[in-house]
């Protein structure tokens, strides 16, 4: 839009009398400004076109941004009336007026094409006109169309093609719109082919003209330059013309330079870079999930009849069972798109035969350790399969019969006293399988901790010595089970392990993997946890999700927290014990700050920050402080605080916000949505089990390098960089649309209480000890 919008400035500048339309391949948002400027926003799906749910779902976002050109011409020509109509792409600015076009018009051309090449370019380097006839005869960033029969068959010829086919494959002998338009003169007589050099010159012909500067105009071959393409150019990097050649880089003549910069100039001015890449309307599935490539050309190949909307349906037919696929284990399961991505990679289809359950054990393993990162899928596409590839038969059963008298049926294990986020999980844990009917005890554990133990809503459930037939290693991470299980031993009887880690990385460290020899069974208490593990570990990993429910506190006066009234406020609270690099307060300190400078709002924000543990972490609580600085507007709130008041300050607040870099868990986000409140949150790790766009605000994000220090071995891996811009941007919009957010929130509150209550999780695992105590 930035772009679009320096076009059209600059169209209207040089021909006022001229009406400008953009046609926006998205759906417009509230962005303050982002349309502004002398043209109207025509949308995408108000063109007519037809199945337009199936027509976007099917294109990338190059793809659909061609393919929609057709249609928004003959919408101009015919429903409009429009006798003339110029098409230019948003990267072009015009810089003189285009009288010799209109003259064309005048002469009775239909259509008006600019072809890539001038004369023949026949060197190695790229482009030449061998790469120039793959990629299409004519440029269609620039096209010229007068209403006629002869235009309009043409136009519609090209709508039927790209209704379909507008997509980027050379070797098929299609570049998405551009190449159908080498026949255009064959179909329509009145095509004018322009060859004046100075029409849609650009990285392709540049090379065979003569460019100069006089003044503030440009020429090229002595005719002024009336508008100039600057495909594939960056405005970060002025010095270097396209990202598409290896031309025009470095050292570069000055007209070039000055041209770059000056159109630098205008889009930095426009907003560019500012606008975020998550507010891509067809980008993902309803669910959140973001579709990838393969997944659209899947469907254009395979199912290209799809009776629905594939933006609701199209993801659960990706997990369904295909057809082909061995059934000798029932953890075991080639699913649709597995079995696509096998007949895409020749490696896999030549070397790997799904009938068989050895082979499709690997094809499995393949895709849940390596297909994230290789074909940059998002996670939630990788986790069913994950899930089911986890569920092995136990090693062994668990005898629950002749046991001596009071011996408990479960042992949960666990920092059971700890005033922490593992700590609140672990006594869920135990609190839930208290109301079993199962003799449950728990074993607190302050082995190595510094935090406050000052929690003692377990106390009459503990006791001093692990005896459960059952032992649930609750929150306890793989880095410090053997020592916990080293340092119990003396009080541990036999029984089944059951190790709950959690762990936040991509990866799960290969180091750690030797730690769950001293354990049964895992539970991953997240999908996201589940995937690092399953079938990395010689183990059953059983997806056991933990009781997310929660008892409403009573509700407290904002002046018991000191915050202040009549002001809408945005909350979040860490650990500094938990990594301030991957809980990322600042980064919501700049999305506030952002959003307090670039987005106004009729009400006053502000931002309570809760933390504890500092005093563990001085350096970086030192600077934590300096970033806070003296603004008025954050609302620090640092020290232990009971489990009530903590949710009592929590519903003192309007919004919680979480701009994690991973999360094994979330529990902030849970406690949240449990609470009924309005959640912004990154969209990346475990919260997206619980986030999604019908119960929140996912934040959009690119993945980044672990730095040296920011976590255990994080080094070599990845995690999310949430997009600032995004997220300041949703916290006005939480602001400015209190009945949307609430909507939002209850929805939440409801998906948390039907999914995460007690009653739900006690039976998961009830029935997962049925499995265990089965006789073998």
């Amino acid at each position: 839009m930035p772009a679009a919008r320096v076009l059209m400035n600059s169209v209207a500048k040089l021909h006022p009398e001229f009406e400008l339309f953009i046609g926006l391949a998205d759906t417009i948002v509230d962005w303050d400004g982002l349309y502004e400027g002398p043209a109207t926003v025509i949308e995408a799906h108000t063109l007519d076109i037809p199945d337009f749910k199936t027509f976007a779902f099917q294109y990338d976002i190059m793809e659909f941004n061609t393919a929609i050109k057709p249609f928004l011409m003959e919408h101009l020509l015919v429903e409009r009336g429009f006798d003339r109509v110029f098409y230019f792409d948003p990267d072009i600015l015009l810089l003189n007026r285009l009288d010799l076009l209109l003259e064309h018009f005048d002469d009775g051309a239909s259509l008006l094409l600019t072809p890539h090449l001038h004369r023949p370019a026949e060197g190695d380097a790229d482009p030449n006109d061998i790469t120039i006839m793959r990629a299409g005869v004519y440029n269609l960033g620039f096209l010229g169309a007068s209403r006629s029969a002869e235009t309009l068959d043409v136009i519609r010829w090209w709508m039927r093609r790209l209704h379909r086919t507008c997509i980027n494959a050379q070797e098929q002998g299609i570049f998405v719109d551009q190449k159908f338009m080498d026949l255009a003169p064959c179909f329509a007589p009145n095509t004018h082919i322009i060859h004046n050099a100075g029409m849609n010159l650009a990285y392709w012909n540049l090379a065979q003209v003569t460019f100069e500067q006089h003044g503030n105009s440009w020429t090229a071959d002595g005719e002024p330059v009336a508008f100039f393409h600057f495909s594939g150019f960056d405005p970060r990097h002025p010095d270097r013309l396209s990202k598409h050649c290896r031309h025009f880089r470095t050292d570069i003549a000055p007209a070039l330079r000055n041209l770059l910069d000056h159109y630098s100039e205008l889009l930095f001015d426009a907003g560019y870079g500012k606008v975020p890449a998550a507010l891509y309307a067809y980008g993902s599935f309803s669910s959140g999930t973001r579709i990838p490539e393969h997944a659209r050309r899947m469907f254009r190949e395979y199912t290209p009849d799809w009776p629905s909307d594939p933006f609701e349906t199209y993801e659960a037919y990706l997990h369904q069972p295909s057809p082909k696929g061995s059934l000798d284990k029932e953890n075991l399961v080639f699913t649709n798109f597995q079995h696509y991505l096998w007949n895409f990679f020749d490696n896999q289809r030549l070397n790997l035969d799904p009938e068989r359950a050895d082979h499709l054990a690997s094809l499995t393993h393949w895709y849940v350790k390596n297909a994230r990162f290789e074909q940059g899928l998002d996670h939630r596409l990788i986790e069913p399969v994950a899930c089911r590839f986890g569920q092995t038969r136990p090693a062994r059963p668990v005898s629950m019969s002749h046991k001596p008298a009071g011996r408990p049926d479960v042992s949960v294990v666990g920092y059971l006293q700890t005033t922490s986020g593992v700590g609140t999980v672990a006594r869920h844990t135990l609190q839930s399988l208290a109301r079993s009917g199962l003799a449950v005890e728990g074993v607190d554990v302050a082995f190595g901790v510094v935090s406050d133990r000052s929690d003692r809503s377990c106390a009459h459930l503990l006791n001093g010595r692990v005896r459960g037939r059952i032992q649930l290693y609750a929150n306890i991470n793989a880095d410090q089970l053997p020592a916990v299980l080293k340092h119990l031993q003396s009080v541990t009887d036999s029984g089944y392990r059951i190790s709950m880690p959690a762990w936040e990385l991509e990866e799960f460290p290969t180091e750690w993997l030797s730690a769950f020899d001293g354990v049964d069974e895992v539970w991953a208490q997240t999908r996201w946890i589940q995937r690092m593990l399953a079938g990395r570990i010689d183990k059953p990993v059983v997806y056991m999700p933990v009781a997310l429910t929660l008892d409403l506190p009573v509700a407290q006066p904002r002046a018991r927290y000191n915050l202040p009234e009549e002001t809408f406020l945005f909350y979040f609270s860490f650990d500094f014990l938990s990594f301030i690099e991957r809980k990322n307060p600042e980064g919501i300190i700049a999305a506030f700050r952002q959003m307090r400078r670039q987005h106004g709002s009729p009400q006053r924000a502000a931002l309570v920050i809760k933390t504890m543990n500092g005093e563990f972490a001085k350096e970086r609580e030192d600077a934590f402080l300096e970033l806070v600085g003296d603004d008025p507007d954050i609302i620090l709130i640092n020290g232990v605080l009971s489990r009530a008041d903590t949710l009592s300050l929590m519903t003192c607040c309007d919004c919680v916000v979480s701009l994690h870099r991973c999360e094994g868990l979330g529990l902030v986000v849970a406690e949240a949505m449990a609470l009924g409140l309005p959640v912004i949150a990154t969209d990346y790790a475990a919260t997206t089990d619980l986030l999604s766009p019908a119960t929140g605000y996912p934040v959009g994000y690119r993945l980044v390098p672990v730095k040296k220090g920011e976590y255990p071995f994080g080094v070599g891996q990845r995690w999310a960089d949430p997009d600032i811009g995004h997220a300041a941007w949703l916290m006005r919009h939480v602001m400015n649309n209190p009945e949307e957010a609430q909507q939002k929130a209850t929805a939440a509150q409801q998906f948390i209480q039907t999914n995460y209550n007690a009653e739900t999780v006690l039976k998961r695992q009830m029935q997962r000890f049925a499995e265990l105590t089965k006789k073998a």
